[in-house]
């Protein structure tokens, strides 16, 4: 096993905001959008068609938020590419776009010297190497109740782009509709950190980078703190409005042990369902590990504090933790994250 293993779902209500594009018709620029069906006791289950963030584009900024933070954390073993947000992927750390001097990596080792590499996975078909991503997403849907996907919205805004050039004798202009959503989002994310530095698939070991173990903890607690940025609306398309967003509930988990995925952030008793399957998880596999002691933290934080279980200690190895600040939650996280490497 390579701790930590950490999961999370969370609620963020979103207003007026461009989430994940699908294309663009002529000058129409659409929002995502996907279908979920919805039973409701024994009625008969209801089809609704509903805008969407998709998984890759919460990891692309994910990866975006992470780069900066791990910089501002003094870490320094990153691309030009990473450093950028540019999602092109598997080119060695000391790659640079000046004089675009980008340098293929040869093996899954020397790959992964590059945080956005390491914790992001990536693929070169040519050289048959590749790594899984660290770092999983759902799609971000509306809260699967009546109520929320009644009043899902979605609707253009007009914009416009004026072009400083005379075409004979006029200055050009160019109008454009741009869709938005306004909903309560659900999320999921899981992160499987212990693999940092480690390659996936093959047995050479990273070199090259000073103090293997602290740059591992650096590389953790980034990941954990980027999640803060992407869950305050950030992960949005934000050329033409920043996104009005607060996060409503969160609930992470952190462990020494492969915890399942928790349940979606989307379903309405997410909280305890997710609470049941990691102490029923958890409880299991303690008694017949070497990892007996206290091994596995809830956090959760919710703007309605009756949302969060009572604090306290399960089974003597879990302990669940209620917040009211978010900030404190991820940090709190980040730091028992990063101490569980092995």
């Amino acid at each position: 096993m390579y701790p930590p293993y950490v999961r999370l779902s969370a609620r963020v209500n979103v207003e007026v905001s461009v989430l994940t594009g699908s294309g663009t018709i002529g000058n129409y620029n659409a929002h995502a959008m996907a279908t979920v069906i919805f039973k409701k006791d024994s009625d008969p289950p209801r089809v609704y068609e509903i805008p969407v963030i998709t998984g890759n584009a919460l990891k692309h900024w994910h990866s975006i938020y992470l780069a900066e933070t791990y910089g501002a954390l003094g870490g320094r073993y990153l691309n030009d590419l990473c450093k950028r947000g540019i999602g092109a992927r598997g080119y060695t750390v000391d790659s640079t776009l000046v004089d675009n001097k980008l340098k293929v990596a040869e093996s899954e080792a020397d790959a992964i010297k590059d945080l956005c590499n390491d914790i992001h996975g990536f693929l070169n078909p040519d050289q048959q190497i590749k790594r899984d991503s660290l770092v999983k997403v759902s799609f971000g849907v509306p809260v699967l109740e009546e109520e929320i996907l009644e009043a899902v919205s979605k609707y253009s805004v007009i914009h416009n782009r004026v072009i400083p050039k005379e075409v004979s004798g006029k200055v050009e202009m160019m109008v454009f509709k741009q869709e938005y959503s306004s909903i309560l989002y659900g999320l999921s994310i899981s992160m499987n950190l212990g693999m940092t530095l480690r390659p996936m698939y093959s047995g050479r070991e990273v070199s090259g980078i000073q103090n293997l173990d602290y740059e591992r903890k650096l590389r953790i607690k980034a990941s954990i703190l980027a999640l803060l940025p992407l869950l305050l609306g950030s992960a949005s398309k934000q050329a033409r409005a920043l996104p009005i967003s607060r996060v409503e509930e969160t609930l992470l988990v952190v462990s020494q042990l492969p915890v399942p995925n928790i349940v979606h952030a989307s379903y309405p008793d997410y909280i305890e369902r997710s609470i049941e399957l990691v102490r029923g998880y958890v409880s299991g596999v303690s008694g017949e590990s070497k990892v007996s002691n206290l091994n596995t933290y809830i956090y959760c934080y919710s703007r309605a504090e009756a949302r969060c279980p009572k604090e306290g200690i399960m089974d003597n190895v879990i302990q669940i933790k209620r917040f009211n600040d978010l900030g404190m939650l991820i940090r709190e996280a980040a730091d028992i994250a990063s101490n569980m490497i092995k």
